[in-house]
């Protein structure tokens, strides 16, 4: 996808007042350094969804859309559109925005937890569960000292009951250096 064009589902964003934010490793890479991806994610406001699809159809045509549930897939323009209404951590991360760019980006804490989501989604392909765990470590290396750990723990109560303590013992398996898996 162009710059160019990732700019136009932004605009379509805006005009349709959906509040939206990127996450996965295009804003990953915002925060650490890039790596290379295929598709723009997107956590949009879920009242405004079928707004936003219908617009892009506008704007773009055939957008080869895949209803997966949790989110929509637009093949013809490698974006997934995530319901913010379908987990609160995600309805949380439109509320806890910071700007980079041209970026609206969740917070680094936000960020990390919701790769923390993805890595224990038993329905998320065996390969990407490990690229997320690897990101929650790199993120979490790298803007370590000025996450809010207790922040963190809260945000990934709300991933399944008892998972603040799961994910703690992650982070301290970071933090010693141990090997780690989820």
């Amino acid at each position: 996808m162009s710059e160019t064009d990732i700019a136009r589902v932004i605009e379509v964003f805006e005009t349709s007042r959906a509040g939206w934010a990127l996450v996965g490793a295009h804003a990953i890479g915002l925060v650490t350094e890039p790596r290379a991806t295929a598709d723009f994610d997107f956590i949009v406001e879920g009242a405004k969804l079928s707004k936003v699809t219908r617009e892009l159809t506008r704007v773009f045509g055939e957008l080869g859309e895949n209803d997966i549930g949790a989110a929509i897939q637009l093949k013809a323009i490698d974006v997934d559109l995530i319901r913010s209404t379908n987990h609160p951590l995600f309805q949380v991360a439109l509320e806890q925005l910071r700007t980079i760019g041209d970026w609206k980006v969740p917070r680094t804490e936000v960020l990390v937890v919701l790769k923390f989501l993805a890595a224990v989604n038993p329905w998320r392909d065996r390969r990407k569960r490990r690229q997320d765990v690897t990101d929650i470590s790199f993120i979490y290396e790298v803007a370590g000292a000025e996450l809010d750990r207790a922040w963190m723990l809260e945000l990934a109560g709300l991933v399944y009951p008892g998972a603040e303590r799961e994910f703690g013992e992650l982070l301290d398996k970071i933090d010693r250096g141990d090997p780690i898996s989820i």
